[in-house]
């Protein structure tokens, strides 16, 4: 990527030390972070968190394990753990931890609300991660146990969403302490009393907006913030009209999904011929350059190549084609529909999320589908539409997360196939049956397409200058708690 998504690390300028919190390493005044997010509420313990909440929530209420600033897993409430050979059982010992109200965490309370909030995650692509937890069993007031029916070789990596945080009574603990305000949140380290005052490391607070795009970048373009966090595709118009530098953008390098999903499988999207036809149609590379990208990783496949341990039966599609011939496929199928339901087809409704960026990519969508003879209209996320476009980083890098966002206990419109052989593939023991089954499973989702892939998600975030604790990061995720050290 180029442009205003280049991946360079800028320095502190002379007006920026003048004016941004945090640029030096021994300033203790609060560093300023805004978080895009549109939501009014920020609810901690929805079963769908917004992003401004993911990041609250990871922050005051820990999990077992959690990611630092590199995406490396590293202890949080659990102080070590060992995995049994078989991948079957994970042991956790507990560090010594109080909740707010001074009492004792126990495991009692940790294995108590993990089953809860994967409860509460049983019918989302997170519960598809973990259905095959069998049983969390505290075993002594500082150990706790989950036991597998098969390997889930991620697990920590999953434990350490934010969603798994361990909260009691909407409550966590720590590693920071959450101050709300009227215009922010105020995050400050929590104090580990076990720590000598002269042996603390120094600290700053974080003083955290959730704002949307428009106003965090323009805040941030005029000198009041030092960090924003959850840039998207969207959003990428306002640097420019904001006029923020390229050096300031930090584009991480993700995967995931991106691309549109059917959601109706009534009228001329009933066919999986014609489902496919409009992946035909779109002409990927041109996608993204209104927005600057010029060089975006364009996909046809589910899951993108090149994960440890896995061989795909599905390549490339339509690698033997032009565009034109593209077009000239997926136009014979829509005359030929038209020709035997006697009638024409509707606009396709097509969600998509607010922001400049949508608009300039579904203008590229709408010309893609005219030229098949398809007409489309825009409608919002919230709307009755007939595809929506998902836009999410894969947050583990096994081909199950991909698999598992499509799956019938997450989607309405699914494909029930490939769908028993995803929970063939989560049930085997034997690694090599699971990637062979996972590839069947991918092999029969890309047949339905139910799922139409277009490229990588774009993931950026806005840093002024060397902001100690902030890293570029491979899941886009960049841990708050990480942000309040100062080096000495």
């Amino acid at each position: 990527m180029t442009g205003v998504l280049a991946r360079t690390i800028g320095t502190c300028t002379t007006a920026a030390v003048l004016l941004l919190a945090g640029c030096s390493g021994s300033d203790t005044s609060p560093l300023g972070i805004s978080i895009i997010d549109s939501s009014p509420v920020n609810n901690l313990d929805a079963a769908e968190l917004a992003p401004a909440a993911e990041y609250l929530r990871a922050a005051t209420s820990q999990g077992l394990v959690r990611l630092d600033s590199l995406g490396n897993i590293v202890p949080a409430l659990a102080e070590r753990w060992i995995v049994t050979d078989d991948g079957l059982s994970y042991i956790f010992r507990l560090r010594n931890a109080r909740w707010e109200n001074g009492d004792v965490v126990t495991s009692e309370h940790v294995a108590a609300a993990l089953r809860r909030r994967l409860n509460i995650e049983a019918r989302s692509a997170i519960g598809a991660d973990t259905i095959v937890v069998r049983d969390i069993r505290s075993m002594t007031g500082r150990v706790i146990e989950i036991r597998l029916l098969a390997p889930q070789p991620d697990l920590l990596r999953i434990l350490a969403l934010p969603e798994l945080g361990i909260r009691r009574s909407g409550r966590g603990t720590g590693p920071l302490v959450a101050d709300r305000q009227q215009y922010w949140t105020l995050l400050t380290e929590r104090v580990d009393d076990s720590i000598e005052p002269e042996q603390r490391r120094p600290v700053r607070p974080l003083q955290v907006r959730t704002e949307n795009a428009a106003h965090a970048i323009a805040r941030f373009s005029m000198g009041e913030t030092t960090m924003v966090l959850g840039g998207r595709f969207e959003h990428l118009p306002y640097l420019s009209a904001a006029s923020v530098p390229d050096n300031a953008v930090r584009a991480d390098p993700v995967i995931g999904l991106f691309g549109l999903l059917a959601v109706n499988e009534r009228g001329f999207l009933g066919d999986p011929a014609n489902r496919e036809a409009i992946g035909l149609a779109i002409d990927r590379d041109a996608l993204m350059t209104p927005l600057g990208i010029r060089q975006w990783q364009t996909l046809t496949r589910i899951i993108p190549l090149g994960l440890d341990r896995y061989t795909p039966l599905v390549g490339d599609r339509w690698a033997n084609l032009s565009l034109d011939e593209r077009r000239d496929l997926a136009r014979g199928r829509v005359i030929r529909w038209r020709q035997e339901q006697s009638g024409s087809q509707d606009a396709l409704r097509i969600a998509m999320p607010e922001g400049p960026g949508s608009r300039l990519v579904f203008a590229r969508l709408r010309r893609d589908l005219a030229q098949i003879g398809l007409e489309s209209r825009m409608v919002g996320l919230k709307d009755t539409a007939d595809l929506r476009l998902i836009d999410a980083v894969a947050r583990h890098r096994q081909p199950s997360w991909f698999l598992n966002q499509l799956a019938c206990s997450v989607r309405p419109v699914c494909d029930k196939d490939g769908d028993v052989l995803l929970a063939h593939a989560r049930r085997a023991v034997d690694p090599a049956i699971r990637a062979q089954k996972m590839a069947e499973a991918e092999l029969s989702m890309t047949s339905a397409n139910i799922y139409i892939p277009l490229g990588a998600p774009v993931r950026f975030s806005l840093v002024a200058g060397n902001v100690p604790g902030f890293a570029i990061t491979a899941d886009g995720w960049h841990a708050l708690p990480d942000l309040v050290a100062i080096p000495r």
